[in-house]
């Protein structure tokens, strides 16, 4: 895993999509569900009603392995795709990225934004940043 995961970021763009088209999505949602798949496995279980071709899930797939989202290897003339980092991990990467993205611009905005729309979603919220704010301040002050 030495290449490094690229992807941009748009914020105006909804869950997945803020970093993956709409293409790649499906495909990676595929793969996180049925695990290692070829081509023919992703395009037989894309959701219904998409005109996706053949080769179109060729493309996407190869410029997925060279962004670091895929790994492939090859099983006779058929290529195998795999997800380089399940779901979990994958939400992880994309988080950190974007937090220290937004936070070059001002990270006391984000932070004020961020907890504004976290205490909106889920008030509860509020209590848990409280307490890992302040389990972060504790291990803070034990490493002086």
């Amino acid at each position: 895993m030495g290449k490094q995961l690229k992807f941009n970021f748009n914020p105006f763009k909804e869950g997945l999509n803020h970093v993956l088209g709409t293409l790649e999505k499906d495909i990676m949602e595929v793969l996180w569900k049925h695990g290692e798949s070829s081509v023919k496995d992703i395009l037989d279980t894309l959701p219904a009603g998409r005109n996706i071709s053949y080769s179109a899930v060729i493309t996407v797939t190869n410029r997925m392995t060279k962004k670091a989202l895929l790994q492939k290897r090859k099983v006779g003339k058929a290529y195998f795709y795999t997800p380089i980092y399940d779901r979990e991990k994958f939400f992880e990467i994309i988080s950190k990225k974007v937090v220290e993205g937004i936070s070059g611009f001002s990270l006391q905005s984000a932070m004020v934004h961020f907890v504004d729309y976290m205490s909106q979603m889920d008030p509860e919220k509020i209590e848990y940043f409280s307490k890992l704010i302040e389990s972060k301040r504790q291990s803070l002050s034990k490493k002086r």
